[in-house]
């Protein structure tokens, strides 16, 4: 027979429940972040400017006058992904993000092994970052002050700053990353408008709107470009992670996603014109084989007296990009230690309900791997290194997160799947994103810049062996990860069902005797049946967000011909017509189990 689900921790097994107080103090700050700061925050992980810098340039080479039109197919891929990633956060805000998505659409292997790769790139992201932000800095200095300081000094002076921020909380790191996001963004979205005005509309052609306009005129010249654009939008998904510090997070973190896509789309947009309607199309090979493209523009429509600011973009770029990804390193490490996919310790917080140990772990990361390839090959060299290996992991996770959506919302999620956003979009972005798999896989030429992405594959085959470890060692804790999110508000809960009141504070007794608590945002009359394992609804350390229990079975169970009345949760309902959904209080073999209704005594 099946049996509900045992929610919230075994009386005597788990110890006394937390005060409000202890609750406070174990669980991320709540409601503190608006959209404007979740846009910064995910904005400041794209680096728009880096990109308009380095990978937008690289783009227009291959594709030359029609870089426009990649842009464009770039953006309608990342605005794809962005909508099956925001369809999730409408459902499990979470700040393991992507983590807590997978897990529920790919299962629990699935969701490990993305939290794995996540690990893997955002700890590499943070050293590249702040290696090619000290390389930039320190040429800026020794230009405007005359003054030489090692790019490894800075190094470490970036990277005492960045975790300081972080230390602080999100409010501060998103509030930093919003004054420069905005302040890099303005920069270079002005030098645009100065080029596209002095040119004029005379020079303005549709034509970038062609794949002929390519070098070549091949559809080759626009897929290879495809690579550079569509990693042009990466980092996009880091809003997700503030799911349980964002005010309204089930409205603001999917709208805030989408809206970083919308705010890079344009902003490469207006550089590629810029770019391509500012050379022409025959000044396009001399303007790419420029050591300083952006740099040759500001000179010739601005002044060379001006080519300092280009240096401080990049350096303003790096900051915020630094400071943004290792919040999002620590949320990804926080959700795995508080669901014991990893040591619990990274799950504990600071006076500032800040993961603390997870921001030394960063730290330390950062410091063994970008310090001493700093010192040795300079900012530039260890940024591609360590960007380079970590480019792989993303391009994967996007691709399992689309598939995730198609998934989840077949199964889990199906009374809700709709056509065009939970099939045809994701589909959609998931091919697109086969291109930059393509263009790491099979690069034009093999040098030794192509293989750090490798590094990938190796930590993908030890995260499988973790995956197994996990399982064989702590199968309580595989069970249950991805099942910790925060809870809707009331008004969100009573506006999904209003004939069905909570029952909370009831509680599960089993046959053995063992009582459980009910935990709130568990409503009396859901359905929440379990494989036969019970999973346990409130884990040790994760009462701040809630677990929901609605986990697909094993097999599917024929539903019974007739229904039964449960006059407990005012009103009788029919056991569902598709097999595999939950039916409450339905056979299961070996175990038997009645809820016990505080409210109404009755006993099933």
């Amino acid at each position: 027979m099946s049996m509900p689900c045992r929610v919230g921790a075994r009386r005597g097994r788990e110890g006394p429940r937390m005060d409000a107080s202890g609750d406070e103090a174990r669980r991320l700050a709540r409601g503190v972040v608006g959209s404007a700061r979740v846009i910064a925050f995910g904005s400041s992980n794209v680096a728009p400017a880096g990109a308009a810098v380095g990978g937008l340039v690289i783009a227009v080479s291959y594709a030359g006058f029609a870089s426009p039109l990649v842009i464009i197919i770039a953006f309608v891929a990342s605005v794809c992904c962005a909508s099956s990633i925001a369809e999730f956060a409408r459902r499990l805000p979470s700040a393991g993000s992507l983590y807590t998505y997978n897990s529920r659409g790919l299962g629990r292997t699935g969701g490990f092994l993305t939290g794995w790769m996540m690990v893997f790139a955002y700890a590499l992201y943070v050293p590249a970052g702040i290696s090619l932000t000290s390389a930039y800095a320190s040429q800026l200095i020794s230009d405007t002050l005359h003054v030489t300081i090692g790019g490894w000094v800075l190094f470490l002076v970036i990277l005492g700053a960045v975790v300081l921020i972080a230390y602080f909380g999100i409010r501060t790191s998103s509030s930093v990353d919003l004054v420069l996001v905005a302040g890099e963004v303005a920069v270079i979205a002005a030098l645009a408008i100065t080029i596209l005005v002095k040119i004029g509309p005379a020079h303005y052609s549709v034509a970038v709107l062609s794949p002929a306009s390519s070098p070549n005129g091949q559809l080759t010249n626009i897929t290879n470009a495809m690579i550079y654009g569509i990693t042009a939008f990466a980092g996009f998904e880091t809003a997700a992670a503030l799911g349980e510090e964002a005010r309204n997070a089930r409205r603001s973190i999917p709208a805030s996603t989408i809206g970083v896509v919308i705010v890079a789309g344009i902003f490469y947009l207006l550089v590629a014109c810029a770019e391509t309607f500012g050379v022409g199309r025959r000044g396009i090979p001399g303007f790419v084989r420029q050591p300083n493209p952006l740099g040759y523009l500001t000179s010739r429509y601005w002044s060379p007296s001006a080519l300092w600011t280009i240096d401080l973009v990049v350096v303003l770029t790096g900051l915020g990009f630094a400071i943004a990804v290792v919040n999002a390193a620590i949320r990804v490490l926080f959700a795995m230690g508080r669901e014991q996919a990893l040591p619990a310790s990274l799950a504990r917080l600071s006076s500032r309900q800040t993961p603390a140990v997870s921001i030394g772990c960063v730290a330390v990361l950062a410091l063994v791997l970008g310090l001493p390839l700093t010192y040795a090959d300079g900012g530039a060299r260890t940024f591609g290194y360590l960007a380079g290996a970590g480019g792989l992991s993303i391009v994967l996770i996007y691709l399992a997160v689309n598939i995730a959506a198609i998934r989840a919302f077949r199964t889990e999620f199906r009374d809700q799947f709709r056509l065009w956003r939970h099939l045809l979009v994701p589909a959609t972005a998931a091919v697109l994103f086969l291109f930059p798999l393509w263009g790491i896989l099979h690069p034009h030429a093999r040098t030794l810049a192509d293989l750090p992405p490798f590094a990938a594959l190796g930590w993908l085959g030890l995260g499988a062996i973790a995956v197994g470890v996990l399982r064989a060692r702590r199968p309580t804790s595989f069970e249950t990860l991805g099942r910790v999110f925060m809870p809707a508000t009331d008004s969100q809960a009573a506006s999904r069902s209003t004939s069905r009141p909570r029952a909370t504070g009831c509680d599960l007794t089993d046959q053995a005797g063992g009582t459980w608590r009910q935990e709130p945002g568990i409503q009396a009359g859901d359905r929440h049946d379990l494989d036969g394992d019970g999973l346990v609804g409130h884990l040790p350390g994760a009462s701040s967000g809630e677990v929901d229990a609605r986990v697909p079975k094993k097999q599917p169970i024929p539903p019974r011909s007739r229904p039964r009345s449960r006059p407990w949760a005012g009103r009788s309902a029919a056991y569902p017509a598709r097999p595999g959904l939950a039916a409450f209080h339905r056979g299961w073999p070996g175990r038997r189990m009645r809820m016990r209704m505080c409210r109404s005594g009755s006993t099933m």
